[in-house]
């Protein structure tokens, strides 16, 4: 293989692993602004934030599932404690898991809701006390259009 071979095939592996920037839409929940990482396909969703080692106050991640899903979230392979905030299909804040701890092996701590659910938020530990967040506050996500999820 030539010299422009070799190169193309090194950008094609090195596009291949590299992952590509999540969609980040402004959001609000409970009065409170959010910048969230917006991930609603199945890959986006089991890789979610694993492998950070920091997430700002502020910031965090939206996971969109499909219509009358349960999502079981845990934390193996995290480097970092989150708040998990269960958002229903009417956009309320049907639960909270705070401080959740990483898992380095199995078994994990399983999270899931009592209900269905439209999202999953992970924010930084201590955001939900912190913000006085509480189960009914309604989450807004102002202009952005959500087009229903991938199925899971």
């Amino acid at each position: 293989m030539g010299r422009l071979g070799r190169g193309w095939l090194l950008m094609l592996a090195l596009f291949a692993v590299t992952p590509l920037q999540a969609q980040a839409i402004q959001a609000m929940l409970g009065g409170h602004s959010f910048q969230l990482e917006l991930v609603a396909d199945p890959d986006s969703r089991r890789q979610g934030l694993m492998g950070r080692t920091d997430l700002a106050a502020g910031e965090g991640m939206l996971f969109d599932f499909p219509e009358g899903t349960r999502p079981v979230i845990w934390m193996r392979n995290m480097q970092i404690s989150l708040d998990l905030l269960f958002v229903d299909e009417n956009a309320r804040l049907v639960q909270i898991f705070a401080k959740v701890p990483p898992c380095a092996a199995p078994p994990c701590a399983l999270y899931q809701a009592d209900q269905a659910l439209r999202f999953v938020i992970e924010v930084p530990p201590g955001t939900a006390e912190k913000l006085g967040l509480e189960v009914g506050d309604r989450l807004d996500l102002a202009d952005h259009q959500l087009s229903p999820p991938p199925p899971y």
